[in-house]
C-alpha cells in the first residue's frame, strides 16, 4: 500500500481568500493539467481495488453524549479502511523560502463530512507567500476528477481557503462518496521533491429530512452552527464561522467559537491566526 503521507509532492490549486470566496474562476485546460508546469508526482494506486467505507453518520456512531459540545463528532469519522490516511501537517526543505510546515484544518482522523457539491477547505499558511500551488481532488480509487494550479500571492502569514463552488468547470461531489483532496506549495520549479503537501479526506452526506427541515428554519447562519456541530458537518461549520467571523471581527463570542473548534481537534496552536486574502492568478500553458 502506497503511503502518501510519506510525500513531499504537489497536487494543488484552487485557493481562494474567504473575502473572494464565490468570485473568480481559475479554470486550466485539459491539455494544461498534464504539462510538466502542472505534473503531479505520486506513486500509482494499488492493482487490486481497495475496500472502502462510507463515513458513519453521527446518528449511527456510538458516542452522542457530548454531540452538542463543538469536536464531539468531528472525529468519529473515519477515512476509508486501507485507504491513504491524510497528512495535516507538510513540512518543507530547510534553506528554501517557503512557508513550513502549512496545516490544513480538518479533523484528527483526516477525514471530514460535508453536504455542499462543492465545499471549502482552509489551510494556515505561517508566512507570506508568492508560490505556484495546485489543489487536486481524487476519487474512491484515486483517479484524478479536478485538479487547478495558480499562483498565489499574500501579504502575511495566516488562514486561507480554497472553494470549488468558485469555478463551475469544477465537479460536484456525489452523496455517499469518499474523496481525498490533496493542497500543495511548490516550493522549487526544478524539483518536486521540495514540494510542500498537505491531504485529507472529505465525504458528502445526506441530511435526514427531519434535520434539513430545522437547518431551513433556523432564522440566522449562527442559529445553523449548532446544527452543523450536531450532524459533525465539519466543512460547513468552519466555512459558516469563518464568514461570520469576516463579517463581524470585533465579535469576541465569534472569536471564541473559532478557537474552541480548533481546539477540540488539537490545533489550538493556530486558533490566533488572521483570515487573510490571497492573490490569484490562473497559470495556463504556453
Amino acid at each position: 500500500m502506497a503511503w502518501k503521507s510519506a510525500l513531499n509532492t504537489s497536487a494543488l490549486s484552487l485557493i481562494l481568500s474567504l473575502q473572494a470566496v464565490g468570485t473568480g474562476s481559475f479554470f486550466i485546460p485539459a491539455e494544461a493539467i498534464n504539462s510538466p508546469a502542472n505534473s503531479v508526482h505520486r506513486p500509482s494506486p494499488p492493482l487490486l481495488p481497495l475496500k472502502w467505507q462510507t463515513a458513519q453518520p453521527p446518528g449511527q456512531t456510538g458516542n452522542r453524549a457530548n454531540s452538542k459540545q463543538p469536536g464531539a463528532a468531528w472525529n468519529n469519522f473515519q477515512p476509508p479502511e486501507q485507504g491513504v490516511p491524510g497528512r495535516r501537517e507538510g513540512g518543507g526543505t530547510r534553506g528554501l523560502v517557503c512557508p513550513t510546515p502549512i496545516t490544513a484544518l480538518i479533523p484528527q482522523s483526516t477525514m471530514g463530512q460535508t453536504i455542499s457539491a462543492k465545499p471549502t477547505f482552509f489551510y494556515y499558511l505561517p508566512a507570506a507567500v508568492d508560490k505556484t500551488v495546485q489543489f487536486e481532488l481524487a476519487d474512491e480509487r484515486d483517479k484524478t476528477v479536478y485538479k487547478k494550479s495558480f499562483r498565489m500571492v499574500t501579504s502575511r502569514g495566516g488562514i486561507v481557503s480554497v472553494s470549488l463552488g468558485s469555478d463551475g468547470n469544477s465537479p460536484a461531489l456525489e452523496v455517499g462518496k469518499n474523496y481525498q483532496w490533496y493542497f500543495t506549495i511548490k516550493c522549487s520549479p526544478q524539483s518536486y521533491t521540495n514540494d510542500v503537501l498537505v491531504s485529507g479526506w472529505i465525504n458528502r452526506t445526506a441530511l435526514a429530512p427531519t434535520v434539513k427541515t430545522e437547518l431551513d428554519r433556523s432564522p440566522d447562519s449562527r442559529a445553523k452552527l449548532s446544527i452543523f456541530a450536531q450532524q459533525g458537518l465539519w466543512y460547513e461549520y468552519l466555512a459558516t464561522l469563518a464568514q461570520l467571523r469576516l463579517e463581524s471581527p470585533t465579535d469576541t463570542s465569534l472569536a471564541l467559537k473559532w478557537s474552541e473548534v480548533l481546539r477540540s481537534v488539537e490545533l489550538g496552536k493556530i486558533a490566533q491566526a488572521p483570515l487573510v486574502a490571497s492573490q490569484l492568478t490562473p497559470i495556463t500553458k504556453k
